[in-house]
């Protein structure tokens, strides 16, 4: 794997990540500002409005199932592409404290997803 981390430029308006798509990648944001929401019974409710050092996404790093919500860029926004093995070098290179507490932190969060969709059904 190269060292080069992915980045990719939306312009605003632009759709970066669409509910209910399978979920292959976070992103973290480098500069610009996004807005996360979901589609209810006809509306769109807004969720969060994220900015520069923030990630989006990480679904994909926790279950690789699918997204939960759509991301839209609100101004031109660049982005890193952070895949579950990128993620996974970053980890194994940290120090050990750090490894452990990242690892049981998505755990938890992995355990809590699931019960949360247990739950739903």
């Amino acid at each position: 794997m190269s060292d080069a981390l992915e980045t990719f430029i939306f312009p605003e308006g632009r759709l970066i990540i669409e509910e209910g798509a399978p979920a292959i990648e976070a992103y973290m944001i480098e500069r610009g500002k996004v807005r996360v929401y979901i589609n209810k019974d006809g509306e769109q409710v807004d969720l969060a409005e994220l900015e520069e050092d923030e990630i989006f996404g990480e679904t994909a790093l926790f279950t690789g199932s699918e997204y939960g919500a759509n991301v839209e860029a609100i101004e031109e926004t660049t982005v890193v592409k952070i895949t579950p093995e990128i993620l996974d070098i970053k980890i194994r290179l940290c120090d050990p404290m750090l490894r452990a507490l990242i690892r049981m932190m998505m755990k938890r969060q992995r355990d809590t997803n699931k019960r949360l969709a247990e739950l739903k059904n």
